[in-house]
């Protein structure tokens, strides 16, 4: 009993939603053009009301913002992903925007750590292990200008092989149309996008993780994410607990069957080509 009240205060602290500072109605002379104000900006050209003495932490800052991280926190958004993801996702939708840095973002610079994780794991690439399927038309003596189409593909494919962070964002262009089947009577299309580009973020950055204290990508691991299962069904459990107010066991349950559309779709979208062969 006292496990489950403790667990319901948790639960409570992390439905609390990130706040800044409230405003004072401390006056300010701007330093720069001299305007009296009150807030946290200059009205008038948009200097800070507090001068802050120039150093290592204001050059980092100046850094940041030419990558579009300054004014909205990374880590701050990072660590909300894991301490309270299903909560701040959707505070995000709710209007709570300023305080999360961007979804799209998030995912391209998590994505380029995580090729640049993958690449110093080293390791050669198989690219025998790709499935060719100009080879198989051929097999299939298929019609010149059809081997010749889908030995173009074949290259498409052997390149996301070898660069991770495209592969990456085109596997989980499959797991967004997933959710959305599962998901679709409790969000529209595009929320379901937003939040499932914030939980691809989560999850790769346990990939990365991973890969840099395991020196290798997981077996076992839930497609698309390089995650183990272990780490990963929890933690999507929650993400979706959370997000979409479940229970844990009806959560567990649409999470897998998330996965299992996300198979199928993989499986049509790849074997379609072979489906057509005959009809070629």
């Amino acid at each position: 009993m006292h496990i489950k009240q403790w667990l319901h205060r948790i639960d409570l602290r992390q439905q609390q939603p990130t706040t800044r500072t409230e405003l004072t109605d401390e006056q300010h002379v701007c330093l720069n053009c001299g305007t009296a104000f009150v807030g946290r900006f200059c009205p008038q050209c948009g200097m800070r009301a507090v001068y802050e003495r120039m150093t290592s932490k204001n050059v980092l800052l100046g850094f940041l913002n030419i990558w579009g991280m300054g004014s909205r926190s990374m880590l701050r958004s990072i660590y909300e992903l894991f301490w309270r993801p299903g909560y701040m996702i959707r505070d995000y939708l709710n209007g709570h925007q300023p305080l999360y840095f961007p979804p799209f973002e998030m995912l391209i610079y998590i994505t380029l750590f995580f090729a640049l994780v993958a690449f110093i794991r080293g390791g050669d690439i198989e690219t025998e292990a790709i499935f060719l399927y100009g080879d198989v038309f051929e097999q299939y003596g298929a019609a010149p200008w059809v081997i010749s189409l889908f030995a173009h593909i074949d290259k498409i494919l052997l390149w996301l092989h070898e660069n991770t962070a495209f592969q990456v964002i085109a596997a989980d262009i499959f797991y967004i149309v997933a959710s959305w089947l599962v998901f679709l009577r409790r969000m529209t299309f595009v929320g379901v996008c937003f939040s499932q580009v914030y939980i691809s973020c989560q999850m790769q950055i346990v990939g990365a993780a991973w890969m840099l204290i395991t020196g290798d990508e997981p077996y076992y691991n839930l497609p698309p994410f390089a995650v183990p299962m272990l780490i990963g069904i929890p933690l999507l459990c929650l993400d979706y607990a959370q997000l979409y107010r479940f229970n844990l066991w009806a959560s567990l349950w649409r999470t897998i069957l998330t996965f299992i559309f996300t198979l199928i779709l993989m499986l049509l979208v790849g074997g379609l080509p072979i489906i057509l062969v005959k009809y070629i």
